[in-house]
């Protein structure tokens, strides 16, 4: 009987430590979901393409790593080049930073956006330093959709510009 007893005294042990590891386990995946990470943004991932007067433009991410994804996006008049960024979207501690660098802007060097907030599902990058554009918003209202936006001031005014791009497969 004693042995019974010692047995099912182990066994309660157990269940309980289980349990409360279980428990902790739970509100630790809660508190990192609950954190901004750069896999939010996953579904950016693929090819994108918008045709617009005889331009058309292509955004293209990659994943590197769980921390960063490469991007790229161009924009084309038949053969010639218009424009073209190369961009990283990296997660650096806590914090996620959008990082184009256009060769012909900024002396070519990166200018980070820092995710600032998710707001009616879109994605807010900001920089307040930066002459134009001071925020970068991406949005995916659809599983095939994606809409990218640039806005701020320039000269005390606010201009903003939407690119709505469409999945390749």
């Amino acid at each position: 009987m004693k042995k019974l007893m010692s047995y099912t005294l182990v066994l309660v042990l157990f269940s309980c430590n289980q349990h409360n590891t279980n428990e902790q386990n739970n509100i630790s995946e809660q508190k990192n979901s609950n954190r901004n990470n750069i896999q939010m943004m996953s579904w950016l991932i693929g090819k994108w393409k918008s045709v617009n007067d005889k331009l058309i433009s292509y955004e293209i991410w990659e994943k590197k790593t769980d921390k960063l994804y490469a991007g790229m996006s161009v924009t084309l008049r038949g053969q010639d080049t218009l424009f073209k960024e190369s961009i990283t979207l990296q997660e650096i501690g806590d914090e996620i930073f959008y990082i184009p660098i256009v060769a012909d802007q900024n002396e070519g060097k990166p200018v980070p956006f820092k995710f600032t907030k998710i707001k009616d599902g879109e994605y807010y990058f900001e920089n307040p330093e930066h002459d134009y554009p001071q925020q970068i918003i991406y949005k995916n209202p659809q599983p095939d959709f994606l809409c990218a936006r640039i806005a701020g001031m320039t000269e005390k005014v606010f201009h903003q510009e939407d690119f709505n791009f469409v999945k390749v497969k």
